[in-house]
């Protein structure tokens, strides 16, 4: 008899399959670093067909966590593998449509930041012997703990990190950006002279760079078209990372440019992340407007409640002092939002949801929960950096 995880892996494929059988387009999401002189800045899009609600959140230093997985999130049942313990030792500014601790994007006070796209083609490794991590929440696990690209690659084949299907793009302060792949339950990394152009997209790096050698300037004779919206978006970011110049315009406003050409039309969050200064800049497809926020304005001390900001919220300019503590009722609020959008735009995760004997509403409880579960070490002392 098949176990449940393989049930569970097997209705993903599924889901996946049949919305691309129904002519719609599945994914284009987008992030890149983009590095002149000093600057160090990523850039990322968030796409999906419908609507993503979702929360900016300043997660706090010294508070102590537990690991979950996806399993465990969809069913209720506890997880078979090891336990896992841990307390922040960073604050970080996270973007979540998941609710609280489970990110797509976030960034931490060391510069390191951590960002999700899908993948059809990933399969996670499975290891009885080590802890599992829902995807969003092993994210929040490296924000909390480290600083450098090569600590996160070292800590990825440590637990079984499970989910949806996504590959991750790391970055830190020192210029240093990888991608980070599970191919045939095999971590593939991609860094240094390997990741030459710190691009990535919705397919394997190794078929981007072998798709972008066809090009003018890239190895190839093919012309490279702004104005061919069919072109590769990894193409056409991969020219314009190589063609900015200093004094062309402002480093935000041209990563925002490359995130506008990488858009195809589905683009639902578009955000970009100094990790010099800790600063985010982020606009939505409900409020176009740029909003900004420095992590630096926060207080990081656990003995204060995290805060979070609406990512749609029709604000613009610095909104740092419009951040309100995240309460329980907020959190849960978001959750629901983004599992009703969810099954919205993919009506058969229902089915997911009844294979493991829940509702709805037992699954956004059980994520809306899990910082409820969480406590504040308040007298650790305080470990995180800002320099």
């Amino acid at each position: 008899m098949k176990s449940r995880r393989a049930i569970n892996a097997a209705l993903l494929v599924l889901l996946l399959a049949g919305w691309l059988a129904a002519g719609r387009p599945l994914f284009s999401c987008s992030t890149f670093l983009f590095r002149s002189g000093g600057v160090l800045l990523v850039g990322h899009n968030l796409d999906e067909n419908g609507h993503v609600p979702g929360l900016v959140v300043i997660n706090k230093r010294n508070v102590s966590k537990l690991a979950v997985s996806w399993a465990a999130l969809l069913s209720g049942k506890p997880d078979i593998t090891p336990a896992l313990a841990w307390a922040s030792r960073h604050a970080s500014l996270t973007f979540n449509s998941f609710g609280r601790d489970f990110p797509d994007d976030g960034l931490n006070e060391a510069g390191l930041f951590i960002g999700e796209m899908t993948l059809v083609e990933s399969r996670y490794p499975f290891d009885p012997a080590k802890p599992r991590l829902f995807m969003g929440l092993w994210m929040q696990y490296l924000l909390d703990n480290f600083e450098t690209v090569d600590q996160v690659i070292e800590n990825a084949s440590t637990f079984n990190v499970d989910g949806l299907r996504w590959h991750f793009f790391a970055a830190d302060r020192s210029g240093q950006a990888a991608a980070l792949e599970f191919l045939e339950g095999k971590l593939v990394v991609h860094k240094g002279q390997a990741f030459a152009i710190p691009v990535l997209g919705n397919s394997r790096y190794e078929e981007e760079m072998s798709r972008l050698a066809l090009y003018r300037g890239f190895g190839g004779d093919r012309p490279i078209s702004m104005e061919d919206m069919s072109a590769p978006r990894f193409v056409q970011a991969a020219l314009m990372l190589r063609e900015y110049r200093p004094g062309l315009k402002p480093a935000v406003d041209y990563c925002f440019d490359i995130l506008r050409q990488m858009g195809r039309g589905t683009t639902r969050w578009s955000l970009v992340c100094n990790l010099n200064n800790l600063q985010a800049f982020f606009r939505t497809d409900k409020a176009a407007g740029i909003k900004s926020a420095s992590l630096r304005d926060f207080d990081p001390d656990c003995r204060q409640p995290a805060h979070f900001l609406d990512i749609h919220s029709g604000l613009e300019g610095d909104v740092s002092r419009e951040f309100r503590d995240l309460t329980q009722e907020v959190n849960e609020d978001s959750v629901r939002q983004a599992w009703d959008a969810i099954v919205k735009t993919v009506p058969a995760f229902e089915m997911l949801l009844k294979m493991n004997n829940s509702t709805r509403d037992e699954v956004v409880e059980r994520f809306a929960s899990y910082p409820e579960k969480t406590s504040c070490l308040a007298n650790k002392r305080q470990t995180g950096i800002y320099n």
